[in-house]
């Protein structure tokens, strides 16, 4: 099939795939789940056989924030942190579009990690002439999900046999509290030719499609959060910055793209307000970690 009909299965496949085929859960043959030579031994091998597009460098990481100083608030966050103390995963794959003898070509393969832990914050008095600290440890309770697309091909050799599964696309990943309110509801990207809005980080995309970047240049970040007191932090390499809040519930950060070749990931970190500056308000927090690759990358072909 020619790359163009190929994706057009896989978008179409990917709105409506509970009629398309076989659905199942699958695990790694090590971890007890199907047996090697079935269709969800070899995607649960090809999953990870590229944790480049599963894994982020982000959330499971314990690095501290620290805040400058705020104007009114119950109390005055010095230091801030997430503790993952438990991660419960599960991966979900749905077959679809198959071919004449019913062996499916497209896998759809959600990933979901349930995490639990603890958002820690030292926090000073609001009373600048009391130079007590306070730990406040809040539970933590949030889902993290992300999307890929696999696909295989038949051989054009004639023989009836069919490739090997491979990774064609990948979403970015979306994280948010169980039961919370605090969302992302847009990120615009700007730098250089680039100015792109994504409003859903689960949106599959081509691999060759990732967001593209030129070396040294400098990134231009708007998010719309769903409440204009949130506070929006931006993860990336080597560098946790908070986002200029501008009072109407957008927030804006530059950050440069860097030198180095690869690929990379970037996050956006809404916290409600009270997350931070209450100390009996709950952690709620909603954070999209988006793919990205410095020019010039070589980046996996997608047909």
């Amino acid at each position: 099939m020619k790359r163009t009909l190929w994706w057009s299965i896989l978008a179409l496949c990917a709105v409506a795939l509970a009629g398309c085929g076989k659905t199942s859960s699958i695990q790694s043959p090590a971890a007890g789940g199907p047996g090697p030579g079935t269709d969800e031994a070899e995607v649960a091998a090809t999953v990870q056989s590229s944790p480049e597009y599963v894994n982020e460098p982000y959330w499971q990481d314990a690095s501290q924030y620290e805040m400058e100083r705020e104007g009114f608030a119950a109390i005055r966050p010095l230091r801030f942190w997430r503790e993952i103390v438990r991660v419960e995963s599960n991966v979900h794959t749905e077959f679809g579009n198959p071919d004449p003898d019913g062996r499916p070509l497209l896998a759809l393969v959600t990933i979901r990690r349930h995490l639990h832990g603890s958002f820690n914050i030292v926090a000073g008095s609001v009373d600048p002439e009391d130079t007590s600290r306070t730990r406040i440890r809040k539970p933590l309770d949030d889902v993290w999900t992300r999307r890929l697309a696999l696909v295989r091909r038949p051989l054009d050799d004639g023989s009836g046999g069919l490739t090997r599964w491979r990774l064609a696309g990948t979403s970015g990943v979306d994280v948010r509290t169980r039961d919370g309110v605090t969302r992302v509801q847009s990120l615009r990207i700007v730098s250089g030719d680039l100015d792109t809005t994504i409003t859903e980080p689960l949106e599959l995309h081509r691999l060759r499609h990732i967001l593209k970047l030129a070396p040294a240049t400098e990134v231009q970040l708007t998010a719309t959060t769903a409440s204009a007191s949130d506070v929006v932090l931006f993860h990336g390499p080597e560098l946790r910055r908070r986002f200029v809040n501008n009072g109407d519930g957008s927030h804006s950060f530059r950050f440069p793209s860097g030198t180095f070749f690869g690929l990379r990931h970037f996050g956006v970190d809404a916290l409600s307000n009270g997350t931070l500056f209450d100390d009996v308000a709950p952690y709620d927090a909603n954070a999209w970690i988006l793919a990205y690759a410095v020019t010039p990358t070589r980046l996996p072909a997608d047909n």
